[in-house]
């Protein structure tokens, strides 16, 4: 599983940007860059990093899914272990203590969406072009795509995604509310990098990740239980020296 890696880290004032750099392959993921962008992931968890740019090299992709040249001449196991590693990077973006934004350009597709549908943000160019295309060639989504795609865009429109394969723009992902906003093409990192910027200076890091944590652990289970985890969060947070500091800001 290892080899040259595909991926590009940046990390300055709070923000990373993570590129897959691979625009010959569209950005396709081979195990390589997998392993570097787990490894960036978990870099950027120790340096305290406030904000995740992730994004694809060029305009013409942001990832077209595994590489399946690199997959055809896999083992069984081998291919177990790509879809381990798969579902390992989106739990790592998912739990992560920075906010995540993928920057979408072009097409989005299999596992490259179900990355970005870790993500706690999504924005993307207009003519960007998002699909679970999979099922097509006789495989599944299984980086969490049948798991997180149906709580974005809710079951019905999840099995136009995975069982029909219908492909979105980025303007129809937009109202499906599988993006957050779709961009003029070409913007959409820009437009991702300055958000990442804003948010890694202006909020605390520790009250983003309880955030984070309680949305994402909170869906699903009954409704007390939700409301008792954010309250057993609240007993925490309200002693913490970020309250003191957020509420002294709007002091008279």
């Amino acid at each position: 599983m290892s080899g040259e890696s595909g991926l590009e880290a940046a990390f300055e004032s709070g923000v990373a940007k993570l590129m897959i750099a691979r625009e010959r392959r569209r950005n396709a993921l081979d195990d390589a860059t997998m392993e570097a962008l787990r490894d960036a992931l978990i870099r950027a968890k120790r340096e305290s990093i406030g904000a995740i740019v992730l994004c694809g090299e060029g305009t013409k992709a942001f990832c077209a899914g595994s590489d399946l040249k690199e997959m055809a001449e896999q083992s069984y196991d081998e291919r177990l272990m790509h879809t381990e590693l798969g579902q390992e990077i989106g739990d790592l973006i998912e739990a992560h203590p920075a906010v995540v934004i993928a920057a979408i350009e072009g097409y989005c597709l299999g596992g490259g969406l179900e990355i970005a549908s870790a993500c706690d943000y999504r924005i993307a160019g207009r003519s960007a072009v998002l699909g679970l295309p999979e099922v097509a060639i006789n495989a599944l989504p299984s980086w969490g795509g049948t798991v997180r795609i149906p709580r974005i865009v809710g079951v019905g429109r999840a099995r136009e995604l995975v069982i029909f394969g219908r492909m979105l723009s980025g303007a129809e992902a937009e109202q499906w509310g599988l993006v957050a906003r779709a961009v003029d093409d070409g913007a959409a990192v820009n437009e991702a990098m300055e958000l990442a910027r804003q948010i890694a200076s202006g909020h605390d890091r520790r009250t983003v990740s309880i955030a984070k944590h309680l949305l994402s652990f909170g869906y699903g289970i009954p409704a007390r239980s939700g409301r008792h985890l954010e309250y057993l969060a609240d007993m925490n947070q309200l002693g913490s020296d970020a309250v003191e500091q957020g509420v002294a800001r709007y002091k008279s």
